[in-house]
């Protein structure tokens, strides 16, 4: 019988000491689980905290070049565009623009022209007149009207 206990005894003991060992190992294993994810949150974060310094770096690259190299490049790129164009009749055509400007604040200046503005400008405020007395006219009844001349300066 004292084998039997004893067998009992080392069986249990070993038992003892290998659940002991198995909660260890479960234990290291589901440590080093939260050491990964903690790792992940901390290389996410470092993730986003460059992402957002190179979109600042970005936006203010973007600002400078957009306000001093960029039109300086679209100027230069017009130039030769216009260049290309016109060629060697560049004189003539600015030439041509000095002419067609002159004439046309002929035609504006012309006795016609203001003739023509100062009947746009009564027509205009005649409109704005009749807007005005329409809403009153339609909630009260009819308002007796005063002359446009007399407004007209």
């Amino acid at each position: 019988m004292l084998p039997a206990i004893a067998g009992g005894l080392i069986s249990g003991a070993t038992g003892l000491v290998g659940g002991i060992f198995g909660n260890r190992q479960q234990a290291n294993i589901a440590n080093a689980q939260l050491a990964a994810q903690a790792d992940q949150l901390k290389q996410g974060i470092l993730f986003q905290r460059d992402a957002a310094k190179a979109n600042m770096g970005l936006g203010i690259f973007g600002q400078v070049f957009g306000s001093t190299t960029a039109p300086d490049l679209e100027f230069g790129r017009q130039t030769a565009a216009q260049r290309l164009q016109f060629g060697e009749f560049i004189p003539k055509q600015l030439g041509l623009g000095r002419e067609e400007a002159r004439w046309q604040a002929a035609f504006e200046n012309s006795a016609d022209m203001k003739e023509k503005s100062r009947r746009e400008r009564v027509g205009r405020l005649q409109e704005s007149i009749a807007t005005l007395r329409a809403t009153p006219t339609g909630m009260f009844g009819r308002i007796a009207q005063a002359p446009i001349e007399s407004l007209m300066v």
